[in-house]
């Protein structure tokens, strides 16, 4: 009796380690094995969601993929604006919102920009988006009209005001030197924040809302730190081939997204103005 017992006891072991153990193969190999990779059409989404009663739709860019890229498209001529269409047609990106301010006279932006490291522009206003060479988010904030070296950053958006800092509203514009009152009045609105998991959320609000409001909206969605971009009339989002809000005037600059580093490569040089912009002190000059 006892010896069948413990003939019974054996072989329930048995069945047991060869029912929980992983085959050996798994193991002698787990260190091998590829680790599954976003696919691009997951790398860039577009959502929609309503939040606290307000419509919202936005591009999620996933940075952790290293195959993404955001960068920023300028009119051909800094000092022009373009239609939406010149603008996408030599970008081609697969996502894109209102970039930057720009002066509704001299149709130059108010912040600085820099693309594949190369500053085409400076503004010295707000504060800036400014992304890595390997995908990582900062948002820093510029010294009124003085030039910065931006030479850490593959791309650089400067734009504000600041919206989120570490996750709390952080709004200040009088000190990011906007002084336009359309700034603060309730309007339609475009931001960028960035997530936690290193996840770029480009948001546009069609309804008319102030800062704060988006600020909250941001936060909602998930964004640690984030800014304002250029809204009211220039507010525009694009993604994959369909314009999903149409700006109601021409533009100087998008904020844009690829989800294939290679379809980057191939358009950044269309990104670029053909000359560079002339600096605050060089425009003074002119004058």
């Amino acid at each position: 009796m006892r010896l069948g017992i413990l003939l019974l006891c054996l072989l329930g072991s048995l069945i047991y380690q060869g029912y929980w153990q992983e085959p050996s193969f798994l193991s002698a190999h787990a260190a091998t094995l590829p680790k599954p990779q976003p696919m691009s059409g997951e790398s860039v989404k577009l959502l929609y969601r309503k939040v606290g009663g307000v419509p919202v739709r936005y591009v999620v860019a996933d940075l952790n993929n290293p195959n993404v890229r955001v960068s920023v498209v300028t009119a051909r001529r800094l000092g022009r604006d373009e239609s939406i269409w010149e603008l996408l047609a030599r970008s081609r990106p697969t996502a894109a919102i209102t970039g930057t301010y720009f002066s509704t006279s001299t149709k130059l932006p108010v912040g600085d920009i820099v693309i594949e490291g190369e500053r085409v522009h400076f503004g010295g206003v707000g504060t800036a988006l400014c992304i890595t060479y390997d995908n990582q988010v900062r948002f820093i904030r510029q010294q009124l009209h003085r030039q910065r070296d931006w030479s850490d950053y593959r791309l650089v958006l400067g734009a504000g005001p600041r919206l989120l800092q570490r996750g709390k509203v952080s709004l200040y514009p009088q000190g990011e030197g906007f002084r336009d009152r359309r700034v603060y009045a309730n309007s339609q609105r475009v931001a960028v924040g960035v997530t936690k998991q290193n996840k770029l959320l480009m948001v546009v609000v069609e309804r008319p809302i102030s800062l704060r409001r988006l600020a909250w909206v941001l936060r909602t969605l998930g964004a640690t730190d984030a800014i304002a971009l250029d809204g009211g009339g220039s507010s525009c989002l694009y993604y994959r081939r369909q314009v999903k809000v149409l700006p109601r005037r021409k533009l100087t600059n998008l904020l844009v997204v690829y989800d294939d580093s290679a379809a980057y490569d191939a358009r950044v040089a269309q990104l670029k103005p053909l000359f560079q912009s002339p600096s605050r002190s060089q425009r003074a000059m002119l004058r």
